[in-house]
Formats: structure tokens, sequence, C-alpha cells
């Protein structure tokens, strides 16, 4: 394996340590705003519909 490619697989292991402490940050504040399970399923919907909007924005096509 290459320098380049361990940075790389290191980076992209650091990223995701880093979005998993953001999800987590965001339940957390959500349970302590007092936002029931069914919201946080709401808010998880939302955010899955607005990357997925923007992957298509991405891919070229109109959302």
């Amino acid at each position: 394996m290459a320098f380049g490619e361990e940075l790389n697989e290191r980076s992209a292991t650091a990223k995701q340590r880093a979005l998993r402490v953001v999800a987590r940050t965001v339940l957390k504040e959500l349970r302590r705003s007092g936002y029931s399970r069914a919201e946080m399923v709401t808010f998880t919907t939302e955010l899955l519909d607005l990357v997925s909007a923007e992957m298509r924005t991405d891919d070229g096509e109109t959302s």
C-alpha cells in the first residue's frame, strides 16, 4: 500500500468517526430539547430527503 492510499484510508476513517460524533450529538440535542422518537424519525427522514435531493442535483437531475 502506498503512503497516499494509507493516508486516504485514515482520512476516510477519521471522517466516519467525525460523522458518527455529529450524529450522536444531534440525537443527544434532540432528546435534550424534548423531541419524541417520532419527531426524531421525522427529522431523520427530512435529512435523508435533503441528501437525496442534493445527490440528484449533483447527478444532473432536476428535483
